[in-house]
């Protein structure tokens, strides 16, 4: 600072080290950013999704749709005595990742063996 002159060293002049300034913002900016980055961390650990998958493989064979089948007919000929038509309809829905209950004559379904 010897270099600034006597018109810096005037009454009522304050000189500032602005290196020392910058070191502070950009030091407070890497805190905000670590600690955001840390609370994203432990957000996504709390968050993670649960697998949510059978313990045993399950078997299956594949059927193939002949004409006047409906999946609804399907699935109470292969639900056992007392069970839920409804539900066996809902699992073979997401087993064979079809949108609607309806269909198609030749299409192959997969069907869970027990």
């Amino acid at each position: 600072m010897r270099h600034l002159g006597k018109a810096l060293r005037a009454p009522g002049v304050r000189v500032v080290d602005v290196r020392g300034v910058v070191r502070r913002k950009y030091g407070c900016l890497l805190v905000a950013l670590s600690a955001v980055a840390l609370v994203w961390l432990a957000a996504d650990m709390v968050m993670l999704p649960k697998a949510d998958s059978a313990t045993l493989p399950t078997h299956v064979v594949s059927y193939t749709v002949r004409p006047g089948d409906t999946l609804w007919a399907y699935a109470s000929s292969i639900t056992s005595q007392g069970g839920d038509v409804a539900r066996t309809v809902d699992e073979l829905m997401a087993l064979n990742e079809l949108d609607s209950a309806v269909l198609v004559p030749g299409q192959r379904i997969i069907v869970p063996v027990d």
